[in-house]
């Protein structure tokens, strides 16, 4: 039984591991509202963009990102590339990138 305790902390670490990985590829997911783009990871905002800070969006991937991926298919890539900030580009995937960047022109951000 004493051997087992020293496993104790492997387990921690394995059911960590497992619940980022879940929360990455299926718990995450992107939503436009009125005045943000917002990243949920299980219903929680865990960042917003403000919609005015967006400059335009594209399908582009450049070298220096803030990475919010929830897939690892380069067709699903869309950069959101800001106004102001150190890092101006803001990569996402969302299911559908032709209907996200349709909300996006719905409310006024340059889609190219």
């Amino acid at each position: 039984m004493a051997v087992f305790l020293y496993l104790l902390p492997l387990l921690a670490v394995v059911v960590v591991l497992v619940l980022v990985i879940h929360a990455v590829f299926w718990g995450m997911t992107f939503r436009v509202d009125d005045a943000h783009v917002r990243v949920l990871v299980y219903g929680c905002t865990v960042r917003k963009v403000a919609l005015a800070d967006i400059a335009c969006a594209d399908r582009s991937c450049p070298l220096w990102n803030e990475h919010y991926t929830s897939s690892l298919d380069r067709q699903k890539v869309v950069c959101l590339r800001r106004r102001t900030g150190w890092i101006k580009n803001f990569i996402i995937t969302p299911p559908d990138p032709e209907a996200f960047f349709a909300e996006l022109r719905e409310r006024g951000v340059e889609c190219t």
